[in-house]
């Protein structure tokens, strides 16, 4: 899990200065031309877990709209209509991550005009948390033009607050979807209480 859970002790990071420095301002984004993704013969995605180093991960599998995005060193993000739902490689990993009913983020979330609560549940490993109820209410907060490699989107910036029933963990979660149809382009979603959120931005998409 070096790839996404990786710190100042980057083997890439001979200078310790620059170690430092990239502990307090975060590591540079990956250096890649939007000429370079459109020649991938696969979707691909780039991740970062909190301030880490952003890597790419690449589309290995779609089961209806499940999507398995791995990197390099086998480090997996799964999705589901851009929430991600499951993962491996990670120092804790999501199991499992279930909306009671329609998950709204995936059901026309793009023309949501009021906050919208529902109930989710989590299996995470580390701490054996299996069924983890979670109190969630998802609003609009504004149109946003986001960049990714050298493209602008028009996009919405949805907010998703997320409340735990029986441990101390609260968080939101934001996710950016397209105006036009509701794809998720870009997220920034807490899988776990063990380390910082997950920041994913979609490079090429699926098709």
């Amino acid at each position: 899990m070096s790839s996404l859970a990786g710190c100042a002790q980057n083997v890439m990071l001979s200078n310790a200065g620059k170690a430092a420095k990239n502990l307090v301002f975060g590591y540079p984004d990956l250096d890649v031309r939007r000429e370079a993704i459109a020649k991938l013969p696969y979707a691909s995605m780039a991740a970062r877990v909190g301030r880490g180093p952003e890597v790419m991960l690449l589309l290995g599998r779609v089961d209806g709209r499940v999507q398995h995005w791995i990197s390099t060193d086998r480090s997996v993000l799964v999705t589901r209509g851009g929430r991600v739902v499951k993962t491996t490689g990670f120092p804790e990993n999501l199991k499992d991550s279930l909306v009671a009913g329609v998950d709204p983020l995936a059901d026309g979330a793009h023309r949501l005009v009021a906050p919208v609560s529902y109930l989710r549940s989590l299996d995470l490993d580390r701490e054996r948390h299996f069924g983890l109820l979670l109190d969630c209410t998802l609003e609009v907060v504004e149109p946003q033009t986001i960049d990714i490699v050298e493209l602008q989107f028009e996009t919405l910036l949805l907010r998703e607050r997320n409340v735990a029933r029986h441990v101390n963990w609260s968080f939101e979660n934001l996710y950016w979807l397209d105006i036009g149809d509701g794809f998720v382009w870009q997220s920034h979603q807490h899988i776990a209480r063990s380390f910082p959120p997950v920041t994913t931005k979609v490079l090429k998409p699926p098709g």
